[in-house]
This record gives structure tokens, sequence and C-alpha cells, in this order.
């Protein structure tokens, strides 16, 4: 589960944290109105929400699990992208440039969300300057993942890649517990390995290795990071600061 509910349809009382959703939960006066736009959908594992090259311009505000979004690369292989949870808001780009869908959004599992028609989207960011911010900053945070990813592939080995993608994993969807730090979404490594751009069984091995020096522990699906700092230097990043 990617949020935990309350009482009421689409109440909460926490969405994962980088996610949209999360950046309003100080301002009920905005989240309230947005939970009630649109109409409410289920999707199921393997359905896709999103198809690349289509032309619809709704919006869709995750409620509930885990998506995956992805694209066909120059090669003509599917490239996972990005990954999105409860709370956080896709197909946002159609909505505001009426382009065809530049992603396949699919269903990692059971996944609730609210379908928001265009014109409904943009006059409440129209009339709520809380939200238009919220989605501002959201833009900004896929744009410096982007941003990382292309700077990453042009120069860095794989096992750089691998450090860095866990480290942007932990610091928008991390789950302290268990004295160690969990990545949310559950990720095969083949799945890892189309996030950071590499072959499946290079990233096997960069996993064992930081299994090995005890900076991660893997399970099925699942990674706990257990030393922050030994990851960080393994990404040739310095401590931030504070």
């Amino acid at each position: 589960m990617s949020e935990r509910r309350t009482e009421g349809p689409g109440a909460v009382d926490r969405w994962p944290h980088g996610t949209f959703l999360a950046d309003l939960a100080g301002s009920p006066e905005v989240e309230k109105p947005l939970l009630s736009l649109g109409t409410p959908r289920s999707y199921e594992s393997g359905e896709h929400l999103l198809i690349e090259g289509l032309r619809e311009t709704f919006v869709l505000l995750l409620l509930n699990g885990v998506t995956k979004v992805t694209a066909t690369a120059e090669d003509g292989n599917t490239a996972l992208l990005a990954i999105r949870l409860g709370g956080d808001l896709v197909g946002e780009f159609a909505a505001f440039d009426n382009r065809p869908r530049s992603a396949t959004v699919t269903a990692a599992g059971a996944v609730t969300a609210r379908r928001i028609g265009q014109r409904d989207f943009l006059e409440c960011l129209d009339g709520c300057p809380a939200a238009a911010l919220a989605v501002s900053r959201m833009l900004v945070r896929k744009n410096r993942w982007s941003v990382r990813r292309r700077g990453d592939f042009s120069g860095c080995p794989v096992a750089i890649r691998v450090a860095r993608v866990l480290l942007d994993l932990v610091e928008d969807y991390g789950e302290p517990r268990h004295g160690g730090v969990v990545i949310g979404p559950r990720l095969t490594q083949a799945e890892l390995a189309g996030l950071v751009g590499a072959r499946e069984r290079r990233v096997h091995h960069v996993l064992a290795e930081l299994a090995g020096q005890r900076v991660i522990q893997v399970g099925y699906g699942r990674t706990t990071v257990l030393n922050p700092a030994g990851l960080r230097r393994a990404a040739l990043l310095t401590e931030p600061d504070g």
C-alpha cells in the first residue's frame, strides 16, 4: 500500500513523501477540492492507465497503489522512466500542451485514481494558486530527475548510476523501518536496470557488492538502505548540508 486510509472517500492520514498530495498535506482547503474533482477509477495489475502516443488530455490523480512509467526507446526496447505512487499526478503534460502522451503508465498491482478532465484540472489551477504552485514544484522534481539521469548516463559508470538512482528513490519514497530505509515501490532488478540504462546482469553485480558491504539489503523486489552515508560515497556524492 502506498498510503494509509482513514474514513471517507479519498481520506488519508499520510501521503508518501515526495508525492504531489504530500506537498499539499498542510493545505486541506486545497487537497479536499482536488480529491473531489473528476470520477473514481480502478485499475488491475498490468492495466494501462495512459498509453504513449494517444491524443487525450485528462489527468489522473493517483490515490493508491504503484504505477510504472515507460516509453519506447530509440532501439525499440521499452525503457522504465520512473515510478509513481498514490498521491502522485500523472498525465499533466498532455493537459497543458494538448500533444500526444509521452509515456505509458501501467498499474503494478491494484491502483485507484481520480480521472480529471482537462478543463476541470486547468480551472482548478487557475483558481487555486497553492495547487498551481504544487504542480510547478512537482514538474521541477520530474525535470531534475530527468536531467540527473541524462548526466549520469553520459559519463558515469553503472555502479555510480545505480547508487544515485537508489538515493533518488530513497529521497522520494523512502520509508524508515527496522534500522534502515525501505524503498517503497517494489522494483525488480530488471526494472532497476531500466531506470539506470544498464544490463540486468551488471546491476545484479552492483547490488550484490553493495549488499556485501552492508550498504543495502536486497529482498524480493524490495531494497533496504542500511547505510545512507555509504550509499552516498558509492554514488560519489558529498553529504548534504545540515
